[in-house]
């Protein structure tokens, strides 16, 4: 004989576990990966932001390369200053490469992030001194 405080204790577990969850980041079949010099990532659904920290001195540049499709919802790809200002925003939904100089030395923040995307992302980055260009 089922007993009926087991049914609603079960119901009431279900219901916060779904309160809990609907605040936090959600990734759906997600395959990503990120190395020194990449990140990248497809999958079903991005809700969430992955990031990079990137140590740049004054004077490097720096090339990124990037692409990302986006089939539902939104994504960003974007590139903080040791300020916390945006330095860089990449453009979504394209393919492309940007070379930008260093004006400040510090603690760089590459963030990529999704608002129920589904899709995929790839930007790599590699630096090299002005003067041996």
């Amino acid at each position: 004989m089922d007993k009926p405080w087991r049914k609603r204790l079960l119901l009431a577990l279900i219901g916060g576990s779904l309160l809990l969850l609907a605040g936090c980041e959600k990734q759906v079949m997600y395959v990503g990966s990120s190395t020194p010099h990449q990140m990248k990532a497809s999958y079903l659904l991005l809700s969430g932001t992955e990031k990079k920290t990137l140590k740049l001195k004054k004077g490097d540049i720096l090339y990124l390369s990037y692409a990302s499709k986006v089939e539902k919802g939104e994504l960003s790809m974007k590139l903080y200053d040791p300020d916390h200002k945006l330095f860089k925003e990449l453009e979504t939904n394209k393919k492309g490469e940007e070379e930008v100089e260093i004006q400040q030395t510090g603690s760089y923040k590459l963030e990529v992030v999704g608002d129920g995307a589904k899709g995929s992302y790839k930007v790599s980055y590699k630096t090299e001194l002005k003067s041996r260009k």
